[in-house]
């Protein structure tokens, strides 16, 4: 130690001292410019690039940041990937898995903003991939929804239910075909069961300390098990038309007319299983012990399930209503006097209608495939009565509250926007009668009062339907159901019952029809089948009474000078015809001329081609024939519309066929 401070002090004096002298004029100036290389670290370069200004960003980068301890790092990673996924990322695809499994962990967060991002995230990748992508990784989504939907934490929960949303958003296919998983879910939510082992049923519990009521807690879990039930109702209908229609699939496409002037030549193929789609989610969903055949869903029977459905749904659905309900006294229904009702008791009585049209739904599709109604009649004969009892007792019809703090409250009217509320609950009401009519389809005696009531409702919705039109049009959807059923399948039984009241409904309907006073095409369209199978039905017609339906006959012609026309309104002209309806055939022959001339224009909806349909117009041409009711005169008038208007060979000389019929 020594040794070393003496070199230090030598060191030190052998130094030059500038002993007063003064340094030259300019070098006594500090230099502030300086020389920098510019230090790249290759990480970097990976992490980040800008080309064309679009950052590309690193996805390994960000997968190792979902799990950082910091919400910000998390936060900003799930930012990074969804500008990945705009800008199609390459990477996207090579860490599937990964990205699945990072994202939806953190729907379990513990702060809010990194789950409500993940959302974000996953909808943006959900839909940037195609289904048959993200199949094969739904069981990792669907693992931490179940999760998410019964955390301990209240909050957790919640945004469960923005999950949910995502998923039904995207992938509703998905969700449906994995749906006897996510169901049970929501019972859990805002129900337990009664005792250990006690086959009793469940109970709905109060809140969890929410900052939100009870009521509305509800209504937000019930209304994600409404859309549940939807998809699948309406999945397992888009399965039922491809089994029905999947024979016929291949040759639609490659219809051909024969001709006996050219060579013809025909194409056959036979379908392997090779070609089909294959479900790659049975093949990563199998657990250990399992074959590759069984899983979960196939495993157990849709009798059960149903079953199952109906029978810890109901319970919880009535005492969901029954809670929000007025408080009245039991008695006969007061017709024409409206039960006022919150905004909270409205919506509630909306989803809770919607589930249970949704039940019937499942059950008709599932009966319609065995050929066996055992469930329906089970469901009926435990819930007709309690339905009826419940919904329908002097409390109906129903109308929203509308008072001043209503009005002022902006909340209000946005709830009512998004969940389609009308003011005089018109979706409501109706839905109402629709399913009085599916409890009580063989047994309308049971509940004449209540039908009459039914009936003279609808009637007064129909006939002041421009004064009932509001922004939301969700009212018209179980209006066509509910006249299907009462007019159509129960338009027997009705009349017996009811007489006065049912053709007073049919006349309202029709007159509503021809004044175009239902608004949008579709409804349009599905009410003028709904006349025309009553139309057809000749015993029924003449319980109605022929003479109601002449202005519709009369009417019926028109259809064919619109720019479309459907198959089914065709198909049910024709057996008009058949039938030999003079009122039709004079109101046809009325309008002929104009009809050969549109024919050129005219696009009928349902054909298999152009030929197709139109000789299904030209086929109502035959029956104007038999009764000479067309004029030589006529006939060489129509003759020339046709060489003049008609530039398809193949339709003329159809034409040509058909008027010369004898």
């Amino acid at each position: 130690m020594g040794g070393t401070h003496k070199k230090k002090l030598r060191a030190e004096k052998a130094k030059v001292k500038l002993k007063g002298a003064k340094l030259p004029k300019g070098l006594n100036v500090t230099k502030t410019e300086f020389k920098v290389r510019k230090i790249t670290i290759r990480e970097q370069l990976k992490e980040s690039q800008f080309s064309d200004g679009i950052r590309q960003t690193n996805i390994k980068e960000c997968l190792s940041k979902l799990k950082h301890h910091s919400s910000n790092f998390r936060i900003e990673a799930l930012r990074n990937l969804r500008d990945a996924v705009s800008v199609n990322h390459v990477g996207l695809t090579a860490s599937l898995s990964e990205l699945i499994q990072g994202i939806s962990a953190i729907c379990l967060d513990q702060e809010r903003e990194p789950r409500r991002e993940s959302f974000k995230t996953l909808s943006a990748l959900l839909g940037y991939l195609p289904v048959d992508a993200v199949a094969p990784f739904f069981h990792i989504v669907s693992s931490y929804l179940r999760c998410a939907m019964t955390h301990i934490q209240p909050n957790i929960q919640e945004d469960s239910l923005l999950l949910l949303d995502v998923l039904l958003q995207h992938i509703p296919s998905l969700v449906a075909t994995h749906s006897a998983k996510i169901l049970q879910n929501f019972l859990e939510m805002i129900s337990r069961v009664r005792a250990e082992g006690d086959k009793a049923g469940r109970m709905l519990t109060v809140n969890m300390g929410q900052k939100q009521t009870t009521i509305k807690w509800r209504s937000k879990v019930l209304l994600r098990l409404q859309q549940m039930l939807e998809t699948l109702a309406e999945f397992k209908m888009k399965q039922k038309q491809d089994i029905m229609t999947g024979s016929n699939t291949s040759h639609r496409d490659t219809i051909v007319s024969f001709s006996n002037k050219t060579a013809q030549y025909y194409g056959i193929k036979r379908c392997f299983a090779a070609e089909q789609s294959c479900d790659l989610s049975h093949l990563f969903n199998r657990s250990v012990g399992s074959s590759a055949l069984s899983t979960d869903d196939t495993s157990t029977d849709e009798y059960d399930q149903l079953h199952s459905y109906v029978d810890h749904l109901m319970p919880l659905l009535l005492e969901s209503w029954l809670e929000v309900r007025p408080h009245q006294a039991v008695g006969t229904i007061n017709v024409g006097v409206e039960t006022l009702l919150t905004l909270d008791a409205a919506l509630t009585l909306k989803i809770v209608l919607e589930i249970i049209e949704n039940l019937w739904t499942l059950i008709g599709i599932y009966e319609e495939q065995v050929n066996n109604k055992d469930l329906s009649t089970w469901f009926k004969d435990q819930y007709a009565d309690v339905f009826a009892a419940n919904f329908l007792q002097s409390s109906y019809p129903y109308q929203q509250i509308d008072s001043d703090e209503d009005k002022s409250n902006s909340k209000r009217k946005t709830v009512n926007q998004s969940s389609g509320l009308s003011p005089f609950c018109l979706q409501q009401n109706i839905t109402i009668g629709f399913l009085m009519c599916r409890f009580y389809a063989e047994a309308l005696d049971r509940e004449s009062v209540r039908f009459n009531s039914v009936l003279n409702y609808l009637t007064r919705i129909i006939t002041n339907a421009e004064s009932n039109k509001t922004n939301s049009q969700n009212h018209l959807r179980p209006l066509v159901a509910a006249l299907r059923a009462l007019l159509l399948e129960s338009g027997r039984t009705l009349t017996k019952l009811h007489k006065d009241s049912t053709i007073k409904l049919l006349r309202s309907c029709i007159k509503a029809f021809l004044g175009n006073k239902f608004g949008e095409i579709g409804i349009s369209s599905k009410i003028l089948q709904i006349l025309c199978e009553i139309v057809q039905c000749r015993e029924l017609c003449e319980i109605y009474g022929p003479e109601e339906f002449n202005d519709f006959l009369r009417y019926l012609p028109n259809l064919l000078l619109k720019p479309t026309v459907s198959v089914s309104c065709l198909l049910a002209m024709n057996k008009l015809g058949k039938q030999q309806n003079m009122v039709f055939i004079e109101a046809l022959k009325n309008v002929l001329l104009q009809v050969v001339e549109h024919l050129q224009s005219i696009q009928v909806i349902g054909a298999h081609n152009v030929l197709e349909g139109k000789k299904h117009i030209m086929n109502l041409f035959y029956w104007l024939t038999p009764q000479k009711s067309i004029s030589q005169k006529e006939m060489q008038e129509i003759n020339k519309v046709v060489e003049a208007v008609i530039t398809d060979k193949r339709v003329s000389g159809y034409c040509h066929y058909i008027l010369t019929l004898a």
